[in-house]
Parts: C-alpha cells; sequence; structure tokens
C-alpha cells in the first residue's frame, strides 16, 4: 500500500473518529440549548428568579463543553485530534491538490489555533454564584458555539479530501430529548 493510500486511509479513520466525538458535542449541545429555550425561558418561575440548580446546570456544561472541545483541538497522547490530523495533511501536499489551496489550509490552520486561544481565554471556572448566569457565560458560550461549528466544518471537509466522500454529522434524535419533562420529577413521597 502507499504512503499516500495509507494516510488517506488513516485519516479518513481519525477524521471519523472526530466526526463521532463532535456530533456528540452537536447533540450536547442542541439539548441544552433546546432546555433553555423550550423549558427555562417560557417558565416565569425558572425564568426570573436565580436557581442554584441551573446555575451549577449552565456552570457544568460550560466547563465540560469547553474542556471537550480542547481536547479535540490539542489532543491527548493516545486521542485523536484535529490539530495534528492538519498536521499530517500539511506534510502531505499531494493529498490537498485540486482540492484545496496552500492559503486554504493555511487559513484553517490559523483558525483552528485561534479558536483555541479565544476558547483558553473564557475558559476559567465559573465557580461564584455570580458568574454562573446566562449573561455571565455568554461569552463562553458563543466561543464554544463557534469552535463546534468550526470544528464541524472543518473535519467534513478534510473528511471529503481525505476519502472523497461526505461525513453526515446533523444532529438527529429518535425521540425527543426533552421529553421527560413532559412530567413532574419531584412527586410527594407516600408515607406508610
Amino acid at each position: 500500500m502507499s504512503d499516500e493510500k495509507q494516510f488517506r486511509e488513516r485519516a479518513k479513520t481519525e477524521l471519523r473518529q472526530l466526526g463521532k466525538q463532535l456530533l456528540a458535542l452537536a447533540t450536547d449541545r442542541d439539548v441544552y440549548w433546546r432546555f433553555e429555550r423550550e423549558i427555562v425561558q417560557p417558565n416565569a418561575q425558572l425564568c426570573d428568579r436565580r436557581s442554584p440548580f441551573l446555575d451549577m446546570l449552565r456552570s457544568s456544561y460550560t466547563e465540560a463543553m469547553t474542556a471537550r472541545v480542547l481536547r479535540l483541538l490539542d489532543g491527548e497522547e493516545s486521542g485523536v485530534s484535529l490539530s495534528r490530523v492538519l498536521a499530517e495533511f500539511a506534510v502531505r501536499p499531494e493529498v490537498l491538490h485540486d482540492k484545496l489551496t496552500q492559503r486554504e489550509f493555511a487559513r484553517d490552520q490559523t483558525a483552528l489555533e485561534q479558536i483555541v486561544g479565544k476558547l483558553r481565554g473564557v475558559a476559567a471556572p465559573h465557580a461564584g454564584h455570580h458568574e454562573r448566569t446566562l449573561p455571565a457565560l455568554a461569552a463562553a458560550h458563543r466561543e464554544l458555539d463557534a469552535a463546534i461549528d468550526l470544528m464541524t466544518a472543518t473535519v467534513k471537509t478534510y473528511y471529503w479530501i481525505a476519502a472523497d466522500s461526505y461525513l453526515d454529522l446533523e444532529v438527529k434524535y429518535s425521540e425527543d430529548p426533552l421529553a421527560i419533562f413532559s412530567f413532574p420529577w419531584a412527586t410527594p413521597v407516600l408515607r406508610s
């Protein structure tokens, strides 16, 4: 098997793995924002008052998603990394031939590096009660959304280059993820 063919196979495998993890991130993001829009915002009892539970949920979502995104960008010794996959494309310009210019490739790498810097800038833990509100977390949410969208587009592009086929990363559900909110959670305890 030629070096280029081996590289393409490895790149396809790693990009599919990254795609699965990005799809999980995009799904979690979709569930979170649907929860905010469809459950919290329409309910005056939730929307107009502070809740330690919602503060914790929002902060946990933001911190966990940021860590997951940075892990996919930076990579770990044993895990896949979008930055590492692109670095491998950089030493194989023949694979990019006729599909992407070196300028476009450099722009993609720079965009990923910039998003890492922006995410690190907003990634400080949000432990204080006043730091866990939607307005306080807005900058982190914007950077997370931008990172997930950029990474998804990048994975799709480079998968198309390596595999000459499309990678579907659209969020889909087999059932409504918010269905658990259609019944009361806190029920009276029956005493005997």
